[in-house]
C-alpha cells in the first residue's frame, strides 16, 4: 500500500537533549493514526519533524516517497497540514479569511484568491459543517466551533497528509467526541493520511486505525488499538495502575485509573 508519510529512524535533539530517538513511522491514504504518550514524550516534535520544521539530526522523512529535507515551506504545504495546538489571531478575522489562509502555498506572492480558491474554501467549510459560520468573526467561535474552522484551513490547502496536535484540548465531552468523528470521517471520504497527537487514549482507541505509543522519545509500541492499549503498555509508559476493559458500545479499549 502507498505510504503517503513515512520516517525512517528519526532522532531528533534539542541541543544535547534527544527528543526522538530512532522513531519510525508509515502512514497511508485513509488512515488515522494516533500519537499518544505523556508530556515531554516527543509527541508534537514528531509531528513538527513530519511537516519539516525540525529537520531531524538522523534518519530522514519521506513525503510521497521523495525525501522532505530540501523542499521549500510551499511545496511542503501544499502536500502537508498543520492544525497546532495554539492558534492566536490578533485581529477579528471572519472565519471565511482564516480557511482562505490555507490557501496561501497555491497563490503567486502578491496575488490574489480566485474564485477557485473561494470554491475550496467553500467546500472545506461543507466538509467541517462549518458554513454557517463564514461570516462570523473567529473571535466569536466556541472552541468546538473554533477547532472545526481550523481543520477547514487545513483543508483548504488540499493536502495530502494532515497532522493534528492534540485537537481536543480544552474541549467538552461532546466536541472532543465531534472532532474525532470529524477527522476520523474526512481521512476516510478524502483518502486523507491524518495523524493525531492526543491525551485522550479512549477516543484514541474508539477512533485510530493504528496507534503509536511514545516513551522519552522512542517508540514502546505501535499496531491497532488493541494490541497498543494493554494494561502493562498503559503501566509502563504512563508510571500509572489502570485498567483496561472494553467499550460496551464499541468494543475498543477503555482505560480507567486505579
Amino acid at each position: 500500500m502507498e505510504r503517503v508519510l513515512k520516517l525512517e529512524g528519526v532522532g531528533f535533539r534539542y541541543d544535547r537533549l534527544w527528543a526522538l530517538r530512532g522513531v519510525d513511522l508509515e502512514v497511508c491514504p485513509g488512515e488515522l493514526v494516533g500519537i499518544l504518550g505523556p508530556n515531554g514524550s516527543g509527541k508534537s516534535t514528531l509531528l513538527k519533524v513530519a511537516d519539516g520544521i525540525c529537520i531531524p539530526q538522523k534518519g530522514k522523512v519521506l513525503l510521497g516517497g521523495r525525501p522532505l529535507s530540501g523542499r521549500g515551506r510551499r511545496d511542503v504545504a501544499r502536500q502537508v497540514a498543520m492544525v497546532a495546538q495554539e492558534n492566536h489571531f490578533r485581529f477579528s478575522f471572519s472565519v471565511m479569511e482564516v480557511v482562505l489562509m490555507g490557501r496561501f502555498a497555491h497563490l503567486g506572492r502578491f496575488h490574489f484568491e480566485r474564485p477557485g480558491d473561494v470554491r475550496v474554501a467553500w467546500e472545506a467549510l461543507e466538509a467541517t459543517r462549518s458554513s454557517e459560520l463564514a461570516s462570523r468573526s473567529i473571535h466569536e467561535l466556541s472552541g468546538g466551533e473554533k477547532q472545526r474552522v481550523l481543520i477547514a484551513r487545513a483543508l483548504a490547502q488540499e493536502p495530502r497528509v494532515v497532522l493534528l496536535d492534540e485537537p481536543t484540548s480544552f474541549l467538552d465531552l461532546r466536541f472532543k467526541k465531534e472532532i474525532f468523528e470529524l477527522v476520523s470521517s474526512l481521512a476516510r471520504h478524502k483518502a486523507l493520511g491524518v495523524v493525531v497527537v492526543s491525551h485522550d487514549i479512549d477516543l484514541s482507541a474508539n477512533y485510530c486505525d493504528r496507534i503509536l505509543l511514545l516513551r522519552e522519545g522512542r517508540v514502546f509500541a505501535e499496531g491497532p488499538p488493541a494490541d497498543v492499549i494493554t494494561p502493562g503498555n498503559v503501566e509502563a509508559v504512563y508510571e500509572c495502575p489502570v485498567v483496561v476493559d472494553s467499550n460496551p458500545a464499541t468494543g475498543a479499549p477503555r482505560v480507567s485509573v486505579l
